[in-house]
């Protein structure tokens, strides 16, 4: 038999070189999911499935991207490592976390931990799901309860600590997903009432975007900026709100369209 091909999936529509294409996206997403099952590889079709939520969810669209967790989770069927659970459930759990649904979350995120812990690595991980390692999970967890803070603000203190974790355990090359860590953990410090460390981590956001900016962060940071409102009375942080005006692409300087971070 002939070597099994992968679905391609078209540069920029893979949740990490996102140009704001969302409807393009979410059609290929779910191309790459049919031709996954088409091709035999459920776990694979899951994950697109998967992509296709965190979008939706990103969108604030908790409701279809519940949805789409539960086609993702089943069709990934039983030969799906418990990484790659881990990672669906990381997924689910944002957009509960997004519905306010703290303890439906936490139920979440302590099935993913397990999974995640559960794999013992003697099968080689396929390409796709290499990216998510412990530092990814961390990094999810942070993003959740950070979210989780906006309807329940004794949240923050979690969202900081897996933050921390993540930033901690990334490896070079994982410049993106650790500009998200920055961001989820400033904004969960200005959650917290702490402008100081706030400020200190939407700086080192800011430093390191450029080349790495994309919708996605550029929705976090105005997010972010939202939360600086309050603040706008101290002086470094009046600095910061301009810093972010100027890192803004020119037409989306106002308050635009938001997503939570």
């Amino acid at each position: 038999m002939g070597r099994r091909r992968q679905p391609r999936r078209p540069r920029g529509l893979d949740g990490r070189d996102d140009v704001g294409l969302e409807p393009t996206a979410q059609k290929y997403f779910v191309i790459a999911a049919h031709a996954a099952r088409e091709g035999a590889d459920r776990p694979r079709a899951g994950e697109a499935l998967s992509r296709a939520a965190r979008q939706m969810v990103h969108l604030g669209k908790p409701d279809d991207a519940l949805d789409l967790m539960k086609l993702a989770k089943s069709g990934a069927g039983d030969e799906a490592l418990p990484r790659t659970k881990a990672m669906l459930y990381t997924i689910e759990a944002w957009a509960q976390a997004s519905m306010g649904r703290g303890q439906a979350m936490r139920r979440t995120l302590g099935r993913a931990e397990d999974l995640f812990v559960s794999d013992k690595g003697d099968v080689p991980p396929p390409s796709w799901m290499q990216m998510f390692d412990e530092a990814d999970l961390h990094g999810m967890q942070a993003l959740a309860y950070r979210t989780l803070a906006d309807h329940e603000p004794a949240a923050a203190p979690i969202a900081q600590r897996h933050a921390k974790e993540a930033i901690e355990l990334r490896a070079k090359g994982h410049d993106r997903s650790q500009i998200f860590d920055y961001l989820s953990l400033a904004s969960a410090c200005f959650i917290a009432d702490d402008p100081e460390q706030a400020d200190r981590y939407a700086r080192l956001a800011l430093v390191s975007m450029g080349a790495n900016s994309s919708h996605r962060t550029w929705d976090r940071l105005r997010e972010m900026y939202r939360l600086t409102a309050q603040y706008a009375g101290y002086p470094k942080i009046q600095d910061l709100r301009e810093e972010i005006k100027l890192a803004l692409p020119k037409g989306s300087r106002g308050a635009g369209r938001t997503a939570r971070a």
